[in-house]
């Protein structure tokens, strides 16, 4: 059934200020394995290096393959000329679905399957002991149902985050989507693309984030819906060796894909079916479909304005109990500890549901499908995740964003949605200005924009203690009270309360997709 967008509301990413007023400066080097990457000023406090290739192309006969390593040539083609790190690279193949965030949730550049790069954001420091120092990275993955998302779209650029923290490097990536990222055929031996893509672009990171200023030991692995969910999927799949230092998730769990293993393959099977490719033998079905023009093959998939709930057009990730496990797997698994123990902060919006259920500008929302898809798809989740922590006694924070504020406000019935914060989060909100139906400027909006970065930034800095030290908050304990609340009664505020288990957990109501549709 279709939804109007709970991941691919998260399809947003990365641009703003990096335009043609930039200043490119030629001492904005840095000198990754790969070569020297030349980068640009976007704020007087920022330096970005743009549009990063992390990966060879995935195309021709490597569509449908894992990602590969980056080789040295993609970077430095001429002996000693450093590469032009100082525009994004293309989006991934993707769908332009309406959001309850307007355009500024879309990408800002052209389509193509040559699209694995990534952007680092690096704060400007003086002196020569602040340059030696190696910074916290924090890695923001975008969501969109796996379906869309890009590092250049303007929602989602971290410029005025990294400008505020000061000593934090923010980066970027793209991965691949739909059917690009996630096939499912069972001719593949690799399966869930998109997902070993940020994986590769993790290690191309612990490789390169010295050259850049960063330490590659504290990297914090962030993301909003399925970018969150992608972190969640890289502590259960590499237990031992996750490269990264701790999670900071937005509104995502691994357990809301309900991944599964049979019948994956339908979407992929129904394209086929429309370039003209089926066949029974499913290794030349696979073989042709790598000869289709990939234009082509993204309007094979769909030409609506409709995400669906759960199961986007073109794919999704599968169970290949590899990269992805089913749900019952995940609890056996949570319950036992059996995943990498990280420091963790994570958290949900409180009206998560708004913008995934339908939505009409005018009638707005069917407020009972909204909470029951809030409780059953982010709450329930959100509980377990955190519990399983707390369990095995891993340092663990839950918030609860409550704030509706009127720059993001795009309708009068529009609550805490999903996706709310991060415009907060990035500062960006003043983007959604031309989205608007209602409200107007609140100096409250950059206070508690800037609350959240605060509140974010102690935990990406030291993900062990900071939030104890900066703001006297104890770890998560189920029916305790250790949730943070943010933003009660829309104030710039950081409160306490009981964290209290929700029946609907124990009893999920069944989501009515007839209302949703």
């Amino acid at each position: 059934m279709k939804l109007q967008n709970i991941f691919s509301l998260a399809a947003l990413c990365g641009i703003g200020k990096a335009d043609a007023s930039s200043e490119s400066r030629e001492d904005i080097i840095a000198h990754t394995k790969q070569g020297p990457v030349r980068g640009i000023q976007v704020h007087d406090r920022v330096d970005a290096f743009l549009g990063v290739p992390y990966a060879q192309p995935p195309v021709g006969k490597l569509r449908f393959q894992p990602p590969q390593p980056l080789k040295v040539t993609r970077i430095s083609q001429r002996r000693g000329e450093a590469f032009n790190a100082t525009k994004f690279g293309p989006a991934c193949y993707q769908f332009m679905y309406n959001t309850i965030l307007g355009d500024s949730g879309k990408p800002s550049t052209p389509e193509s399957e040559d699209c694995l790069t990534l952007n680092v954001y690096v704060p400007k420091r003086s002196g020569k002991t602040e340059k030696k120092k190696k910074l916290p990275v924090y890695v923001w993955s975008y969501g969109g149902g796996f379906g869309e998302g890009s590092n250049s779209v303007p929602l989602y650029d971290p410029t005025d985050f990294v400008a505020e923290s000061k000593d934090i490097i923010v980066v970027t990536w793209n991965y691949r989507l739909n059917i690009f990222g996630f096939p499912n055929s069972p001719a593949l031996r690799h399966q869930n693309l998109g997902i070993r893509d940020q994986r590769l672009a993790l290690e191309w990171l612990r490789d390169n984030l010295a050259s850049f200023g960063g330490d590659p030991r504290r990297i914090v692995f962030g993301g909003q819906s399925a970018g969150a969910d992608s972190g969640h999927s890289m502590v259960y799949s590499h237990p031992r060796d996750p490269i990264i230092s701790a999670l900071l998730l937005q509104s995502g769990t691994i357990e809301i894909l309900n991944a599964r293993s049979a019948d994956a393959d339908f979407e992929y099977v129904r394209v086929a079916g429309v370039v003209g490719c089926a066949n029974s033998d499913r290794e030349k079905e696979l073989e042709c479909m790598r000869t289709v023009d990939a234009d082509r093959l993204k309007h094979a998939i769909t030409n609506s304005t409709l995400n669906r709930f759960g199961s986007p057009y073109g794919g999704m990730p599968m169970a290949d109990n590899v990269t992805i496990f089913t749900n019952d797997e995940y609890a056996k698994r949570g319950k036992a500890g059996n995943f990498a123990r990280l420091p963790t902060l994570m958290g949900m919006t409180l009206n998560e549901g708004d913008a995934v259920t339908n939505w009409d500008p005018v009638k707005g929302i069917n407020k009972t499908v909204s909470r029951i898809i809030t409780e059953t798809s982010f709450e329930c989740n959100t509980a377990a995740e955190s519990g399983y922590r707390a369990l095995h006694h891993v340092p663990v924070w839950r918030y609860l964003f409550k704030g509706v504020f009127p720059e993001v406000t795009t309708y009068p019935w529009a609550r805490s949605y999903h996706g709310a914060d991060i415009p907060l989060l990035m500062g960006t909100y003043n983007l959604m200005a031309s989205n608007k139906t209602v409200g107007d400027k609140s100096s409250t909006t950059k206070e508690a924009s800037r609350l959240l970065q605060h509140f974010f930034a102690a935990f990406i800095k030291d993900p062990t203690h900071g939030l104890e030290k900066s703001y006297g908050l104890p770890t998560y304990r189920p029916n305790s009270t250790t949730l943070v609340e943010l933003f009660n009664e829309n104030k710039p505020s950081l409160t306490r309360a009981r964290a209290t288990d929700n029946p609907a957990c124990a009893n999920p109501t069944p989501i009515p997709w007839d209302e949703t549709s």
